[in-house]
């Protein structure tokens, strides 16, 4: 049998009207609270190149804040763009949380939102991004568990270092991924990681069906599913009824989806420039609150939250939440009444098995 654990996702992102600073600093805010209040973990994306889209280009200085004002919440990166750093400085930094935590580090990679330019902009080949994460994930763990790492491989040449500090946790802090697509599940399943999901960008069906062939896939391969991880991101706020909890959330969630629209096209924009050769579109029909409602977010009161998160558990095998409940431009008052309202009348429910289905 095991538990849901509660989790946090944050893009941090900037509106207009706000700052850098005062949203960074809201964020500390609701990661003290979440740790009193007993929180599995905080994830932070990585983004780069949007301002208004996020505040988080630099997600290890900010979680190094964090490590110092938390006691017990488990700190990560969600996603750790692999394929645009160089994996040795990635192991330094990651290593360095852990140590300054006092081993709360968990470390999850993805290949990042494509729209920021991300690729474009650390003169990285997106066709190569998949090659380059699996090759900085060796690395990564070489680096963290041998006492002199030489390497020889396609794409890094190292030889011979002592890669200090070491992560606390041995052999080595979790390991997730984050997929969305089937390709990137049924990998993920045969190399036995962890895995998230955005349940917030992938229609229901599709996430059950994804979720299925993660644990079946797992099996297959050769992995215990009792041993690995499934965690589905979502947009989450709770209130004393639902019509209040869809009132107080419904502007500042649907900003997100504004602004990532926003990026979307500035992107397509951009690629149609570069001709025949760019990068290909990614089209996607526009969030409606009518669909967020439905199947992309929880939004309502604490029996109707518990109830829809015990069924998207049952329905998925899921074994944490990643509660994005500082979406878009939501403010931060309404964040910290529904982080505590969460932890109050929702967590506490929720501690129900995850067997795979």
């Amino acid at each position: 049998m095991r538990a849901v654990k509660l989790s946090l996702f944050s893009e941090v992102q900037c509106p207009p009207a706000a700052s850098p600073e005062r949203r960074l600093d809201e964020l500390l805010e609701q990661a003290e609270l979440a740790d009193r209040l007993g929180y599995h973990a905080l994830w932070l994306s990585e983004i780069h190149f949007q301002p208004e889209f996020s505040a988080l280009a630099a997600p290890y200085v900010v979680l190094g804040a964090v490590s110092q004002r938390t006691r017990r919440l488990r700190l990560g990166v969600a996603v750790n763009i692999l394929p645009v750093h160089h994996p040795l400085q990635v192991a330094e930094q990651a290593a360095t949380l852990d140590v300054l935590s006092h081993g709360r580090l968990e470390f999850a990679m993805g290949r990042g939102h494509v729209h920021s330019r991300v690729y474009e902009g650390y003169g990285v080949e997106r066709a190569r991004s998949r090659a380059l994460q699996e090759e900085s994930l060796r690395v990564i763990l070489a680096a963290w568990t041998e006492h002199e790492l030489e390497y020889r491989g396609e794409y890094y040449q190292i030889p011979g270092v002592v890669v200090n500090p070491k992560p606390l946790q041995r052999p080595h802090p979790p390991i997730h991924v984050a997929a969305t697509s089937r390709d990137s599940v049924d990998e993920a399943a045969r190399r036995g990681y962890n895995l998230f999901l955005p349940a917030h960008l992938l229609p229901r069906a599709e996430l059950r069906a994804y979720a299925a062939a993660y644990w079946e896939g797992l099996g297959a391969h050769g992995h215990d599913p009792a041993a690995r991880e499934l965690g589905l991101l979502l947009p989450v706020h709770v209130a004393d009824s639902t019509e209040q909890a869809r009132a107080e959330a419904r502007a500042g969630f649907m900003d997100y989806y504004r602004v990532i629209q926003e990026v979307r096209l500035d992107y397509e924009r951009w690629s149609g420039r570069q001709g025949p050769e760019g990068p290909p579109r990614a089209v996607r029909e526009p969030m409606t609150f009518e669909r967020l409602c439905a199947e992309a977010a929880i939004m309502a009161d604490p029996a109707a939250a518990t109830a829809a998160l015990r069924t998207l558990v049952e329905e998925t095998g899921a074994t944490q939440i990643l509660c994005w409940m500082n979406m878009g431009s939501i403010p931060h008052p309404l964040v910290m009444r529904s982080l505590e309202q969460f932890a109050r009348q929702v967590m506490p429910h929720l501690a129900v098995a995850a067997e795979p289905t």
